[in-house]
């Protein structure tokens, strides 16, 4: 009888600290979720956070996830997850994560947009010491369609990977690599239009940027033609491809692109001395752009790549952000090739986002509260305009003004800059940017100043 009870006394107790490891587990796990959108609220949210699956598994749903790329080059819209579920076995890391419902983007001005997966994607993470350690995602494609089922962004196969580990002095290495195929609805000007436009209009209105007057936007837009140059020997399908497609297009959605990324993002710690527990305890990998300034941050980009049968622009280099320079340092390279092409679509789609930036309004004169005798009053001169000197209309926008001489004058100076470069040769284009703190970014040793002063 003593020794039934025992049994049963032991597996009570045993039934007892397991349901509190099961419940601090899964508790610790949540809180380090609520820490995460807390500390990362600038571009993601998220409803109730619920766990389950006592006692033999783990089960984490999150409701109403929404969140935005932290790169706004890459997309500027809202993604919003109704419904998200991870699960782990109890004494497991590493979860297997599915969306049972639907997932919306929201662009900008607030337009809702539907995801339509080919097929479910593959969603792995790994959790450990209360920090995302590995994350893993993969598709077989989708489409993003809007309220009226156009077709507004796609990629046949998407690859995402994300893995995060230690080193020594308590330094962060965090790897990010992507692989998107056959996107549509996405391009170096797509790129521009999320990351710098805004920045660009609001530089011509305070006069932090500001162009020559060596071309007029009176001259008609010359967008030169050229023969596509192929890099290397094509596929049967990538011939039939760039055969069909012009140099000069006015509709980029019909080119099919792919982006190749290999990022390093590093974190080290700096200030020990004046802080030494920022130091001991490193902040979430994930947190790029809400890490602390006692970190230094310095991205290695091994390998970021976008070609379509047009062009192909691979980057490389090393950038590193400093707390009091609002721009990174360091230096990129930039390799272009089928340049013309390049440039001969940037030309087409500037002088379309130009035509559609809207007029300012001409000021009118306000009615006279009496009338006043003319033949009473003096007669003065009429101003007349020197011919010689190519007006711009008073209504032009300051942006549309800077579309119009960008795209006029880019195939020369484009070709003028990349020959400065000693690696640059025919349809072959290389741009070494650098900058120091503070200081003017160059490329090819020319200053960006001196190089908008070109237009």
């Amino acid at each position: 009888m003593k020794a039934l009870v025992k049994l049963v006394t032991l597996l009570i107790v045993a039934a007892l600290g397991y349901s509190g490891f099961w419940f601090f587990k899964i508790g610790q796990v949540q809180k380090q979720l609520n820490k995460f959108m807390s500390e990362n609220s600038s571009y993601i949210s998220a409803g109730d956070i619920e766990v389950a699956g006592f006692p033999l598994a783990q089960k984490i749903t999150i409701k109403n996830l929404k969140f935005t790329i932290p790169n706004a080059a890459l997309d500027n819209r809202q993604i919003m997850v109704q419904s998200l579920e991870a699960k782990a076995r109890v004494f497991s890391a590493d979860y297997a994560v599915t969306i049972p419902e639907s997932v919306l983007t929201v662009d900008s001005e607030g337009n809702n947009s539907a995801v339509e997966f080919s097929q479910a994607p593959e969603i792995t993470a790994s959790i450990l010491d209360g920090r995302i350690t590995k994350f893993h995602y993969h598709d077989s494609g989708y489409k993003i369609i809007d309220l009226e089922k156009v077709v507004i962004y796609s990629a046949s196969a998407s690859e995402f990977a994300f893995e995060s580990s230690g080193s020594e002095q308590d330094k962060i290495i965090n790897k990010i690599t992507a692989n998107i195929k056959d996107i549509e609805g996405f391009d170096v000007v797509v790129a521009y239009k999320n990351a710098l436009e805004k920045r660009v209009v609001d530089g011509l209105k305070t006069g932090e940027i500001s162009l020559g007057n060596n071309i007029p936007v009176t001259e008609p837009t010359a967008v030169p033609t050229a023969t596509p140059a192929p890099v290397a020997a094509p596929t049967p399908a990538q011939a039939d491809a760039a055969t069909s497609i012009p140099a000069v297009i006015t509709d980029t959605s019909i080119v099919k692109g792919n982006l190749i990324l290999d990022v390093e993002y590093a974190l080290t710690p700096v200030a020990q001395a004046a802080n030494p527990q920022a130091a001991t305890t490193p902040p979430d990998p994930t947190q790029i752009q809400e890490v602390p300034a006692q970190y230094s941050k310095v991205v290695k980009i091994s390998n970021l790549e976008f070609s379509n049968p047009l062009y192909k622009i691979t980057v490389s280099g090393e950038m590193q952000a400093f707390s009091d320079d609002n721009f990174p340092s360091g230096g990129l390279t930039v390799k272009v090739e089928s340049i013309s092409n390049l440039v001969n679509q940037l030309t087409t789609n500037l002088t379309q986002m130009a035509d559609k930036v809207k007029p300012a309004p001409t000021p009118t004169a306000p009615a006279a509260e009496t009338p006043v005798d003319a033949s009473a009053q003096p007669q003065q001169p009429i101003a007349v305009a020197d011919a010689s000197i190519p007006q711009v209309a008073a209504a032009e926008d300051p942006y549309q003004i800077f579309l119009k001489r960008v795209s006029i004058g880019l195939p020369a100076i484009a070709k003028e800059i990349a020959a400065r470069n000693a690696v640059s040769k025919d349809e072959v284009a290389q741009f070494d940017i650098r900058r120091e703190k503070n200081l003017d970014f160059l490329i090819n040793e020319t200053s960006v100043h001196e190089i908008l002063g070109k237009f």
